[in-house]
């Protein structure tokens, strides 16, 4: 078996999920779903709560995604949207050729381990800011960094 040093471990997915949840249980937050990708974009571990939405995992799925196309968490990307108004024309471009997968909220986040992306989480479900909380939760958890851009 080949093993990619830069991608996430499967049980450090698993235990940021299972954190990530903890948190928002903590927080008696909205039923959520986490998400956790691998640099490439591959799946290494979701989780969702009873009563999370139908497209509750799409949604934690793209914000992850989101932190690898960009290099920064879906937070970051939000205010950059957010203070260049401008860009409303560019970013409906660019949700059409990511397929839907762009969701500049928070709740997504860039996940680092010695200096560079191993890969990200997405959470969903409640108030993004709240989401947010809990990717990093879980991901500190993992004893991983959260990262808002990459080093």
């Amino acid at each position: 078996m080949i093993i990619n040093p830069g991608e996430i471990k499967l049980d450090e997915a698993l235990n940021i999920c299972k954190e990530a949840l903890k948190k928002g249980r903590e927080l008696n937050l909205m039923p959520l779903t986490v998400t956790v990708v691998d640099v490439a974009g591959v799946v290494r571990a979701s989780l969702s709560e009873e009563g999370s939405g139908l497209i509750r995992s799409d949604i934690a799925y793209a914000k992850a995604w989101t932190c690898l196309a960009f290099n920064v968490s879906s937070n970051t990307l939000r205010d950059v949207f957010e203070g260049q108004p401008r860009l409303a024309p560019a970013v409906t471009g660019m949700q059409t050729m990511a397929g839907g997968k762009l969701v500049p909220t928070p709740g997504g986040m860039l996940i680092q381990k010695d200096g560079k992306n191993i890969g990200a989480v997405g959470v969903t479900g409640d108030v993004s800011d709240q989401d947010e909380i809990c990717a990093i939760a879980g991901i500190e958890s993992a004893n991983l960094v959260p990262g808002h851009k990459s080093k």
